[in-house]
């Protein structure tokens, strides 16, 4: 098995093989004998993390893998990317469907198409910059928790399922935006089990950190911005955690497989997990093209610099002030137990204790929202949120990411 980790991966995980490889070469053939032959759905599965765990769990050889995303070129690029590569696949029974996560045609193709032996859930609003209104939070909080419990029912009802898995955020651990918080929130309905009956649907999720060059992220802003020769932007004092594109699809295997219901696998803080500064790993992208990073603090500033055409390139700096911000990463939050586990560079975190009245309360108030037959402002639905995840932090600095590069 391939271990190594990719080049341009390399210059945000700074790892040369891959954290998973000891865990993932260990459990291989459980992963096998679970998968072999099994029909899987994959929702959200045009996005960076689900195709990549598309192209790793086909080695397995499921029978059927049906994938549900909005997104059609994803699809599109997907398939042929399946078709193309020298993993044998000819086997496998591949439908893709362009649907809404959680829209009623999506759950009518669910009841159709289904039962599954297990659902993975790749669909989310995933970035911090997405909580800047109520309408956005509305999307957030629909996509990231109501959507989850609706679908739980949906497949408990008519059978459809035995096993659901999602994957959450480093964010959910002691958040300090709402992102993070509705992820939180995402787990506890994923480890509840009474709403209007008693769901016996087994589940599990990760909280693993950014994805080093994902759709949409900053990193991978690095390249489009370096092809039109424009200033690369990163925000001081700002660390991370990252993973490679692999390394996420074999986290997500890893927890769906061997995980006891409703508990959460977590990067383990050993010698292998480091926080890298994005201007560092901005500096390692610059360098790589041969070219020498210059600090400014103003586009002005950057033009001079790329104008010149010399070896030097402009990386602008900004401050970390918006909102929802956290400056570290962690992964374990307050109150919240470590079980021992045989797993080497991963821990595995129990579920903290959380009132499910409080939760349904929550989810039948949100769907109300949704359905129109209330409003509500941004400043009370952040109370609101509160009431479930009692350790948000969150604070309103007026800034956010989309007024920056």
């Amino acid at each position: 098995m391939e271990n190594l980790i990719q080049e341009r991966d390399y210059l945000a995980t700074r790892r040369k093989l891959l954290l998973t490889s000891s865990d993932f070469d260990a459990n291989y053939e459980e992963i096998k004998n679970r998968y072999y032959g099994k029909k899987l759905l994959v929702i959200g599965g045009a996005g960076s993390i689900g195709s990549s765990f598309i192209y790793e769990i086909v080695q397995f050889q499921p029978s059927c893998i049906h994938i549900v995303d909005p997104n059609e070129n994803g699809l599109t690029n997907l398939v042929r990317n399946l078709r193309s590569s020298d993993t044998e696949i000819s086997k496998i029974k591949l439908l893709t469907s362009p649907l809404d996560f959680g829209s009623k045609i999506s759950d009518q193709f669910i009841l159709e198409n289904g039962p599954y032996d297990e659902v993975f859930n790749f669909a989310a609003i995933k970035h911090v910059r997405s909580e800047k209104d109520i309408y956005s939070l509305t999307q957030m909080f629909d996509t990231n928790v109501i959507k989850h419990s609706n679908l739980l029912r949906t497949l408990q009802q008519n059978n459809s399922s035995d096993r659901y898995f999602s994957v959450s955020t480093d964010k959910a651990a002691n958040p300090v935006s709402l992102m993070g918080a509705s992820k939180k929130i995402m787990e506890l309905v994923l480890q509840c089990k009474h709403y209007e009956f008693d769901i016996n649907i087994k589940t599990s999720t990760t909280r693993f950190a950014n994805v080093a060059f994902s759709n949409g992220s900053l990193l991978q802003s690095f390249s489009t911005r370096f092809e039109k020769r424009e200033p690369i932007p990163a925000p001081l004092e700002i660390k991370r955690f990252f993973v490679s594109h692999k390394e996420a699809a074999q986290i997500c295997i890893l927890s769906s497989c061997n995980l006891s219901d409703g508990n959460i696998l977590v990067p383990k803080i050993n010698d292998l997990f480091r926080l890298y500064s994005i201007i560092d790993v901005a500096k390692n992208f610059i360098e790589s093209k041969k070219l020498n990073p210059v600090l400014v603090e103003s586009k002005k500033e950057a033009y001079k610099i790329i104008n010149k055409n010399n070896e030097d390139y402009p990386l602008v700096t900004t401050k970390p002030d918006t909102s929802g911000e956290k400056e570290y990463e962690e992964f374990i939050g307050l109150g919240e137990e470590v079980l021992k586990s045989d797993f080497k560079n991963f821990d595995v975190v129990k579920y903290s204790d959380f009132n499910k009245e409080e939760l349904i309360t929550f989810v039948n108030n949100f769907n109300l929202l949704l359905q129109g037959d209330v409003s509500i402002s941004k400043t009370d639905l952040i109370k609101n949120v509160k009431n479930i995840v009692k350790n948000l932090n969150h604070v309103e600095t007026g800034e956010n990411l989309d007024n920056r590069m």
